[in-house]
């Protein structure tokens, strides 16, 4: 059984989620550990990967928003053991408009994977293995 530790941790990953899921940076505030180090690790969209302080992860937070609507995690699977959380999850989004090779209306999907790592109740680390389906 998880401890209430535990607990606290997974509550706060998957507020995180939802926060993403609203496209609403402003909800990171005194989520994450303000020297927070967020890594995407490479995907079709980001060849190269991308590492993101704080204030880049809330303004690409809120950027998608012209460019993905209705976008959600549907959450499969769920770890916690110390002050690491690991959500296994499906997301699901629509574009918004022509970016191409996007077409606005197009459904995306992606197989994802985040691994958090907790100091004192704030996030420091952020992993995110995002594999997304063929476009």
């Amino acid at each position: 059984m998880q401890s209430t530790h535990e607990d606290k941790n997974v509550k706060a990953a998957l507020s995180f989620v939802r926060a993403v899921e609203a496209m609403d940076g402003s909800r990171m505030e005194g989520f994450f550990a303000p020297n927070v180090e967020q890594i995407e690790m490479p995907n079709v969209f980001k060849p190269a990967g991308q590492v993101r302080d704080l204030s880049e992860l809330t303004a690409d937070i809120d950027k998608s928003k012209g460019i993905i609507e209705q976008q959600k995690y549907d959450i499969l699977n769920t770890v916690a053991r110390g002050d690491i959380v690991v959500l296994e999850m499906v997301w699901h989004g629509t574009v918004v408009k022509d970016i191409p090779p996007l077409r606005a209306g197009q459904n995306l999907r992606a197989q994802c994977m985040a691994i958090f790592e907790f100091r004192e109740g704030k996030v420091i680390k952020l992993r995110n293995y995002d594999c997304f389906d063929a476009l």
